[in-house]
């Protein structure tokens, strides 16, 4: 799905001979046996294993025979060596993983109807395969308490497994150690450290690395039943890393929740808060169809009207935001090269960077201003706008796209002194309902969009829509290569003609 860019390969390293299950595997030095196994397509189980976090090896699940070896081994807690033979699967290796499922469900609460992990959860994964058909516990169960631990994460403390998945993620991850565990035994639970709440800006991430219902986001919470979503791949356009996303549509094609996907190049397996919870904009002030002059039209019409306001319109500047597209950059350049219109760039206000111990939030609120730099050869958006703000244009076209942001300063003068604007946005803004808006070209949204972003690494990734578009409206590349066969229609492929009314 992600057209990402290569990088170079890795350094060599050496790599070691070993048998799993009878075939012969080649993994690198250092290795523990549960990745070597997972990177060769054989599934061992786990719950506290992460390959992004340490190693706690509590959960016992991963257990495998290694020829020559008295006893069972933690997976992941064994590095492999040069001759080894692993069995993952044998009658002692099964035996094992059910004593511990059994000791894992004793006091295990079977709430599955309404546990939000229902589903996607390993604990129900497992006991397929690993479970009793009946149980043998006839004591009381241990009752745990319930939590809020912040604004995003709530806490069913009888569900947890206390595999510390969470509490090493906001060690090594975040850094900033609200999560352990308190009391003993059967009696374990995770805890907020006083005075202190889950509220980081990744807090998120520890609803995701919980392989049971113990930790839930508050904002999904009841929301939907997982069965009933359709899982999408995509991206993330809040900032210019690009995290690799999974996006969960419901039947009613309205997004239910955004979780970060595995791209060890950009995001490994994070995301920020903010980024995953960005989507209600998409139901928002949105532009059913084109305008002209506040009025709805046919896209004929509109691009019609805006063509001419181009032809009438003297000086012309192109304004493409960092948070179009490459496609709709290269339709913009094609577009400015045929009319003679000057190009600049322009985003939403940029912040400091935030840096955790195994993370960054980019402070760059934008998608793709490196696509400014490599396809429009706008190395400084600021500059480039400031520029054509100080020399001034009659008629202005801007492809815009940028949720909540607000107008800068230049631009905003810029536009005031042009006799006519021409808006291509997919949300009803102060932009679009300026004066001296001539005509509004109405756009979609990333998530109904298909595309490429290039991040702030220089890699180019793509993305296809996630939502069927809930208006008229087209992506801003269609309607640039559209506007341009309008102003040169005799240059426009049959195909082209025939306009979406």
């Amino acid at each position: 799905m992600s057209g990402l860019t290569k990088a170079s390969p890795m350094a060599e390293q050496k790599l070691l001979n070993l048998k799993v299950d009878g075939r012969d595997v080649q993994v690198p030095a250092g290795t523990s046996v549960i990745k070597a196994c997972h990177d060769n397509g054989i599934d061992v189980p786990h719950y506290c294993y992460h390959e992004n976090l340490s190693v706690a090896a509590n959960c016992r699940i991963c257990l495998v025979a290694i020829k020559g070896q008295p006893k069972l081994a933690v997976a992941c807690g064994t590095p492999v060596a040069e001759g080894m033979e692993v069995t993952t699967r044998s009658k002692d290796v099964d035996d094992a993983r059910k004593g511990v499922m059994e000791f894992l469900l004793i006091n295990h609460p079977l709430d599955c109807p309404e546990c939000d992990q229902a589903g996607e959860c390993r604990l129900q994964n497992y006991s397929y395969t690993y479970g009793r058909d009946k149980g043998r516990f006839e004591e009381e169960k241990v009752v745990k308490s319930k939590a809020t631990m912040g604004p995003h994460v709530k806490y069913w403390g009888s569900r947890c497994i206390v595999c510390t998945r969470c509490v090493r993620f906001t060690d090594e991850v975040s850094g900033t150690q609200e999560l352990g565990v308190i009391y003993r035994g059967d009696r374990s639970e995770i805890a907020v450290f006083p005075g202190k709440q889950l509220d980081n800006p990744l807090s998120m991430n520890t609803v995701d690395v919980c392989p049971v219902g113990a930790l839930v986001s508050a904002d999904f919470l009841f929301q939907s039943r997982v069965w009933y979503l359709n899982a999408k791949e995509s991206m993330c356009p809040d900032c210019s890393i690009g995290c690799n996303t999974r996006v969960d549509v419901d039947k009613k094609n309205v997004i239910k929740r955004i979780v970060p996907r595995k791209n060890d190049q950009v995001n490994k397996t994070w995301m920020c808060d903010e980024g995953r919870l960005s989507f209600p904009y998409v139901a928002k002030d949105r532009l059913q169809k084109p305008q002209i002059k506040g009025q709805g039209s046919t896209w004929s019409q509109a691009l019609s009207a805006a063509a001419d306001t181009m032809r009438k319109g003297g000086r012309v500047a192109i304004g493409v935001s960092a948070w179009a597209t490459s496609e709709a950059m290269e339709e913009a350049a094609r577009l400015a090269k045929a009319t003679g219109a000057r190009l600049f760039g322009y985003g939403a206000p940029s912040r400091d960077d935030q840096v955790f111990p195994g993370f960054t939030i980019s402070g760059d609120r934008n998608p793709n201003r490196s696509g400014l730099a490599k396809i429009l050869s706008i190395a400084d958006a600021d500059a480039s706008l400031a520029s054509i703000a100080a020399e001034g244009a009659d008629t202005v076209v801007l492809v815009n796209n940028i949720p909540y942001a607000p107008v800068p300063p230049a631009l905003q003068k810029l536009l005031s002194a042009a006799k006519a604007v021409v808006v291509l946005d997919f949300a009803e803004s102060a932009l679009t309902k300026a004066a001296n808006v001539a005509v509004v070209l109405a756009t979609l949204t990333h998530f109904e969009s298909s595309g490429s972003y290039i991040n702030g690494k220089g890699l180019s990734q793509s993305f296809a829509p996630v939502l069927d578009p809930t208006t008229a409206g087209r992506t801003a590349a269609e309607v640039l290569r559209d506007l341009a066969h309008s102003l040169a229609p005799t240059q426009a492929k049959p195909a082209d003609k025939a306009l979406r009314a």
